[in-house]
This record gives C-alpha cells, sequence and structure tokens, in this order.
C-alpha cells in the first residue's frame, strides 16, 4: 500500500499470503476489514466501475477523515484462487465486511446494487468491536456508551435514506422478498421501469426498529424517494392508479431507464417537446424554476446517486 492509496491490493495468492490473508487463525489485519473481490472480464467492479468506484471512495474518505480503522483488501478474484476458496467466493463482485476477530458481519454476493456497499459499509462502522477491553477500561466505557449509540443510528438512517434516489426498505431482497407487501413493491417499482436501492431490514434488527421511529410509520415496506418519506404499500398502490402512475405522481419522468440501461425522459416529456409554442416553453421555464428550488442543493447530473451515468457526475 503506498502513501497516497489506502488500498491493499491483492494480485496473486503469493500477495495474500504476504498479507497473512491464507492463514487459518488469522485474518492478518487484527482490525476491522473490508474484501473486494474483483474481475477485470467484469465492468462494474473492474478499475473505474461502479462497485470499484464506490470502494475506492469509501477507503479515500476514511483517509482523509482519520475515522475508523478498516483495512480495505481490492482482491483480484481468479488471481487468488486460494483466497476465493477460503471465503466461498464464486460470484463478482463480492465484498467481505469483517470485525476485528476476522468474522464477517455482512457479505454481497454478486448483483448490481451498488448501495448495499455503503449500507453494509455503515453497519461496520457502527459495529462494536470484537475485542475485549481490559478489566480497568470496561467500567467506564460502559457508562459512556449510553447516549452515543442513538445519534449513531439516526446518523445510520439517514445515510441509508439518502444512499439511493429511489430507496425502498423491505423484507427480503428484490430478488427474494420474505413478504408479499414487499414483493408488490418490488413488482411496482420494477414495472415503473427505473432503478432503486434497496434495504433488507430483516438482517437488522436496529434498523428495522428505528426507522419506524424516525420515520413514523409502523410497517414494511417503507419507500423514499429523495430523502423523503413517500409511504407504504397502500400509498404506492393509490399512485400506480393514478394517471401516469409511480412516474409521473413521483415526478421521475427523468429517471426512467431505456433497455439498454440509460436514462431517458417518459413519452409525455416526448410529447411536450414536439410543441414549441410560447406556452410549452413557459411551462418548461417553470419546470426547471421548480426543479432548482426543489432543495436548498440540487445537483442535476447524468445518471442517479447509485448509478452515476459519467466519471464527472460520480465525483
Amino acid at each position: 500500500m503506498s502513501a497516497v492509496d489506502p488500498i491493499i491490493e491483492i494480485n496473486n495468492d503469493k500477495g495474500a499470503a504476504a498479507a497473512s490473508l491464507l492463514d487459518v487463525t488469522n485474518d492478518g489485519s487484527g482490525s476491522k476489514s473490508i474484501y473486494f473481490f474483483w474481475a477485470d472480464w467484469h465492468a462494474p467492479s473492474s478499475p473505474k466501475g461502479a462497485f470499484d468506484s464506490v470502494f475506492s471512495t469509501l477507503a479515500q474518505q476514511q483517509r482523509e477523515s482519520g475515522g475508523s480503522n478498516i483495512k480495505f483488501y481490492r482482491v483480484l478474484a481468479e488471481e487468488a484462487p486460494k483466497l476465493s476458496m477460503k471465503h466461498n467466493v464464486t460470484a463478482v463482485p463480492t465484498f467481505l465486511f469483517c470485525n476485528s476477530d476476522g468474522s464477517v458481519i455482512a457479505r454481497i454476493d454478486g448483483g448490481e446494487d451498488v448501495a448495499l456497499v455503503t449500507q453494509f459499509y455503515s453497519k461496520l462502522v457502527n459495529a462494536s468491536s470484537t475485542a475485549l477491553p481490559s478489566p480497568s477500561q470496561q467500567q467506564p466505557q460502559q457508562s459512556n456508551e449510553q447516549t452515543p449509540p442513538q445519534q449513531s443510528l439516526e446518523q445510520r438512517l439517514q445515510s441509508l435514506i439518502t444512499s439511493s434516489l429511489i430507496m425502498l426498505f423491505m423484507k427480503g431482497t428484490p430478488s427474494s422478498p420474505r413478504c408479499g407487501f414487499s414483493r408488490q413493491a418490488v413488482e411496482m417499482l420494477t414495472s415503473s421501469n427505473v432503478s432503486f436501492g434497496t434495504f433488507d431490514i430483516l438482517q437488522d434488527e436496529e434498523v428495522r426498529q428505528g426507522l419506524k421511529t424516525y420515520s413514523d410509520w409502523p410497517t414494511y415496506p417503507q419507500l423514499y424517494v429523495r430523502g423523503e418519506l413517500v409511504g407504504g404499500l397502500d400509498i404506492m398502490k393509490e399512485m400506480v392508479e393514478e394517471e401516469g402512475g409511480l412516474v409521473s405522481q413521483l415526478e421521475l419522468e427523468d429517471y426512467v431507464l431505456q433497455r439498454d440501461g440509460g436514462l431517458s425522459k417518459s413519452p409525455t416529456d416526448e410529447g411536450a417537446t414536439t410543441n414549441r409554442n410560447d406556452n410549452a416553453q413557459e411551462a418548461l421555464k417553470t419546470r426547471l424554476e421548480t426543479l432548482i428550488n426543489r432543495h436548498r442543493v440540487m445537483l442535476f447530473m447524468k445518471g442517479i446517486p447509485s448509478a452515476p451515468r459519467c466519471g464527472f457526475s460520480r465525483q
């Protein structure tokens, strides 16, 4: 690892052995760590890809802030078969989020949900260290940890809610929903052809209970758009029944995915642009002013926060 690069590159099993990552009883760190297994043929995980960019950004942010002592390992999976086999890696990207004793508190096996990386990173940062304090430190540590967890939970919830422009808190995952309501919510978003992030509340009881209080909404699924609560399944169903469906009701016309994965305007927007009279121009001006003033800080970009479509927007 160079002086400017916070990431430890593991390009083969020899490098893994040198870093003591192949030892049965030692993960080579003694501190929290994240393993990112990638392959050069997989564009999203290869250099400058979506997963690689998020991983690099998190590592750089930790280095600049001097925060949690988490080690970042980027592993070329196919060139390090022993290390890949040790951690049962069968797909790329694979992420392992490990506590200080090497135990895995979360993992990602394949998929396209980049937002999960930041979610599980936050979970790792907030996880209690498995190293036990000395007897002289134990009592003061217990008395001083009464208030901060509530503060860190609220910050974590805010981070999760804003990790994707469209964020669904559900039971299970989009490919394996764990309840009928969550399944219907995923189907509505998928049929609307928009990109969205998800969080499985069954995997984190703290988030599951904390979000109910934070949002003052007692049930799941919960849908957030632009960091604001939309509601649950019933409200989503009502919006689907309205003219234009979810896309129109939530003003997501600019985030509709084309078949090639790009973003485009909806057919209703295309029809509007053909009308080039003064009224149409005035309507466009009004819409732009509304968009600009929607939030105190507003970023117009190519793509969405969880899936930027160009390097400048990602930076």
